[in-house]
């Protein structure tokens, strides 16, 4: 089986380093300093759970046309570039092609399925504490795991198969049967610790430890649980204890937004807290607390 990773950051480089090591035909679709780096010496990933991963050997290219038509289709990209690469992914994508989303957010995999067919677009949420330290070296400091659905259109036997490659790259990988709630259940963390430290410079479990802005945290977290619940979506507050309480235990991890915002990216804002406003507002649920972060960090991103 042919695998693409489309956008060789922290996530895609991550598990697509892995699943060469685990003897799988990858490519990498990347750009810039990290297409040299991958090109000249490979990935390095340093994970405080695997130990230092080298793989030497990586083939990476900047046009998809150089590749052609893929059995499978990992998109890595940040949630707000997705509409705007769909293009360039064209030529990888064939009748038998999968394309799995690992992106922060809820609603990528219908801007892919727009373009390429439902039947083709697995919804995947990835749960990975990796970041990009430098072009080539990937640091990793929390499981690595992913959670496929099998949305109407697609074809479990697709899913199964797509879950058996992944897992090769010996992380967790299964099928879940409500992937809009695990999709929710993830956005809950990110809404609400992504913008806050992207914010204040903060790492999550540091903000635990200042009552006000632990105060903010859960606030935040009960308005995605108010959204979510009007759409049907089961989430409840013993989810916000349960992801307060993991990450008092997960030690110190850096936001991905906090990254973007340090290096002068552009940041997922939409993806993790505008949604969270645009569908309160579509279903009569107030997400005043949303509201601040969402025009805070509007105006950062900005400058």
């Amino acid at each position: 089986m042919t695998i693409v990773v489309f956008g060789a950051g922290a996530v895609g480089s991550f598990f697509g380093g892995l699943l060469v090591r685990g003897g799988q035909d990858v490519r990498f679709v990347a750009r810039g300093a990290q297409l040299g780096a991958l090109g000249r010496s490979g990935l390095l990933i340093q994970s405080t759970l695997l130990g230092d991963v080298a793989v030497p050997r990586v083939n990476a290219v900047s046009d998809p046309r150089d590749i052609g038509p893929a059995d499978l289709v990992l998109l890595c990209v940040k949630a707000h570039q997705t509409a705007g690469v769909l293009e360039s992914m064209a030529p990888l994508v064939a009748d038998g092609t999968s394309i799995v989303t690992l992106q922060n957010g809820v609603e990528s995999d219908d801007t892919v399925a727009a373009r390429f067919g439902r039947a083709r677009v697995i919804p995947g949420v990835v749960y990975v504490g990796a970041t990009l330290e430098e072009p080539g070296r990937v640091s990793h400091v929390a499981a690595g795991t992913i959670a496929l659905g099998v949305p109407e259109g697609v074809s479990r036997d697709r899913v199964t198969s797509v879950r058996e490659v992944l897992a090769r790259s010996g992380q967790p990988v299964q099928i879940s049967d409500d992937i809009e709630r695990e999709r929710w259940r993830k956005l809950l963390w990110n809404a609400a610790f992504n913008t806050v430290s992207a914010i204040t410079g903060r790492d999550p479990g540091g903000l635990l430890q200042v009552q006000e802005s632990r105060g903010l945290i859960a606030s935040l977290m009960r308005e995605v649980v108010a959204v979510a619940r009007a759409q049907g979506i089961a989430l409840t507050d013993a989810n916000v204890d349960e992801q307060i309480a993991w990450t008092e235990r997960a030690g110190t991890i850096r936001t991905s937004t906090t990254v973007d915002r340090e290096r002068g990216r552009e940041m997922e804002i939409d993806a993790l807290i505008g949604v969270v406003v645009r569908r309160g507002r579509q279903y009569g649920v107030p997400t005043p607390c949303s509201d601040v972060m969402l025009a805070l960090l509007r105006a950062i991103d900005r400058n």
